[in-house]
């Protein structure tokens, strides 16, 4: 009987070991994209200065600024849908030839994730535009996945990548803007790009009065609210009034209500919104200083919508990845339904833009 016993035990490690390796294997895997077949996408975007948590950028011409957005791209290392989301990612930058393009988050997921992210970085870099992240959830939360932190070094380490980790003394990693100047020098747009977080602690539950047990989602907190505000001064002190597009991953903490209160312009809530747990005074701040214009945001997968609120446009980027759930996986759509694709938008000079939805499958 004990000999029994240990046969099976003995298999129950062996079969845990070859799963376990079996599954370090594949999450260790690129994205299984020839990256050296792409082909660089022309543009007239130089960098004039930065600083630690900021990038100006200038385009040569008078053209509009076209910056292209993806977001939960989730290259997680199944093969099949990572193949199928980078290959899209290529067509829409080969196709649309923006002057920026901007991850909106949960952009690299899973663990033994550093080589998808540094294919990522290459591939960007292969295509020859300039691009910026911000983190989202699930960025950091695999097994041996490198660090939120270590993510936007190996990102910002790239010559084409213009995300930066920012000022130390406040919480997350890459709060950090782009200053779009018009080609006399005048500030056409910036970006606030500004880490969500993924889940709250005890503590952070405990400093926003969140009363709620179990997993709740993260956000911006007082001290990005703080930068966010001395950032704008700082800018505003420099160049004058202008107008400003900010980029979180996690829907900010009004989201759910605007939808309700705001005025709807376009797309669809086929979900809920999980939207952050608590308000540190993000949208008050863009309210009080007056140059926003937009938030953009991810993280729900089937959400596309986007309304006006406060005059300030909360909306979602178009879902872009392949290998998590989405149109097909939840409701079984067929593929003209699904929805992955990108958001172009398209800055005049004086900082006022359009946007379009771009569909895979349309």
């Amino acid at each position: 009987m004990k000999k029994f016993v240990k046969i099976i035990i003995a298999l129950v490690l062996t079969t845990i070991i070859g799963v376990s390796g079996f599954m370090i294997y594949k999450n260790s895997q690129g994205v299984s994209y020839d990256i050296s077949s792409v082909k660089k996408v022309q543009n007239d975007v130089e960098i004039i200065s930065e600083t630690e948590d900021g990038v100006t950028i200038k385009k040569k011409s008078d053209d509009d600024f076209k910056v292209l957005m993806f977001t939960d791209t989730h290259l997680n290392g199944k093969k099949e849908t990572d193949i199928q989301t980078v290959s899209y990612i290529v067509k829409n930058i080969t196709e649309q030839k923006p002057d920026l393009v901007i991850f909106g988050g949960d952009n690299v997921s899973s663990g033994f994730n550093k080589k998808r992210n540094n294919e990522l970085a290459q591939l960007m870099e292969n295509l020859g535009v300039y691009w910026a992240a911000v983190l989202g959830n699930h960025e950091g939360d695999g097994v041996f996945a490198v660090s939120r932190e270590e993510n936007v070094g190996i990102f910002s380490s790239y010559d084409y990548c213009l995300m930066r980790n920012g000022a130390k003394d406040i919480d997350g990693n890459g709060n950090y803007t782009i200053n779009i100047l018009n080609s006399d020098g005048t500030l056409k747009e910036v970006f606030f790009l500004m880490d969500s977080g993924s889940y709250m602690t005890d503590e952070s539950k405990k400093e926003y009065g969140v009363t709620e047990d179990g997993e709740v989602y993260d956000g911006v907190k007082t001290s990005q609210v703080e930068w966010y505000g001395n950032k704008h001064d700082a800018l505003t002190a420099e160049y004058g009034k202008f107008k400003s597009i900010t980029v979180v991953h996690i829907p900010p903490y009004q989201a759910e209500r605007e939808y309700s209160e705001g005025d709807f312009l376009y797309g669809d809530k086929r979900e809920g919104v999980c939207e952050s747990g608590f308000d540190a005074g993000l949208f008050d701040a863009m309210i009080q200083k007056g140059s926003a214009q937009a938030v953009y945001f991810g993280h729900d997968h089937v959400n596309n919508f986007g309304v006006m609120y406060e005059n300030i446009l909360l909306s979602y980027i178009q879902p872009s990845g392949y290998g998590v759930y989405n149109m097909q996986s939840k409701f079984d759509s067929p593929e003209s339904e699904w929805i992955q694709g990108a958001t172009l938008l398209d800055i005049k000079a004086d900082g006022t833009f359009t946007s379009e939805r771009i569909y895979n499958h349309s």
